[in-house]
């Protein structure tokens, strides 16, 4: 079953979304004496250090990832795991694209070179940066602090599903992607190491929707 956003769009829904917690965010932080520079702590001497770690948080977290992913499948089609992969996170892309006008597409083409630098900071100082802090001073509980913003983060990416199967394993996989990003930020305290990381995976993830929208633009 097809998901209710074409997730060729994603990109757009993300940006807009995006911009719009980027504004609230800086006015809140603005009404408290602070700054997203502030929240971002980046720091020239420990630039090395930062991108290394990157890489490190990104093969850690990508192994929960990975787990939920074929796990959350698993439990939904069994030992027939492998052959619903297209299903899930392919969906009946021609369907869809044949449904989206020409003009839209380019939009969206464009907006996914830009993406990976909007979402990443965006989504890291909202959900790690900003609410987990909060979160963890309301409840006095950390594992609290970690799961709610989690949750959020869950939520929000259903979009890039182009499936209601996808939508489920993708809230599941990337549940899990939270939490991990949650207990390195919670331990570390740094949150630029993250920002690079998820830059990292935006990329990778961005190059083949461009490609896709390139080739189905008329």
């Amino acid at each position: 079953m097809e998901f209710a956003f074409s997730f060729h769009l994603s990109t757009i829904y993300f940006t807009i979304v995006n911009v719009i917690c980027f504004i609230f965010l800086q006015r809140i932080l603005k009404k408290e004496g602070r700054s997203i520079k502030q929240l971002i702590d980046f720091r020239s001497e420990r630039i090395g250090k930062d991108i290394l770690y990157s890489f490190l948080w990104l093969f850690v977290l990508y192994i929960p990832f990975v787990i939920a992913v074929i796990g959350t499948m698993f439990i939904m089609y069994g030992s027939n795991v492998f052959s619903h992969f297209e299903t899930v996170f392919v969906g009946n892309m021609d369907s869809q694209a044949i449904l989206i006008p020409s003009w839209l597409m380019w939009v969206a083409a464009i907006i996914s070179l830009v993406f990976p630098f909007i979402n990443a900071p965006i989504e890291e100082l909202m959900y790690r940066g900003y609410a987990q802090p909060i979160f963890i001073k309301h409840y006095k509980k950390v594992l609290m602090g970690i799961v709610i913003p989690s949750i959020g983060f869950s939520l929000q990416h259903v979009l890039l599903a182009p499936s209601i199967q996808g939508a489920f394993v993708y809230a599941v996989a990337f549940f899990m992607w939270g939490i991990g990003s949650g207990i390195i930020f919670y331990k570390q305290r740094r949150l630029l190491p993250l920002i690079i990381c998820h830059f990292i995976v935006n990329i990778a993830f961005s190059v083949l929707p461009i490609l896709f929208l390139i080739l189905h633009i008329e």
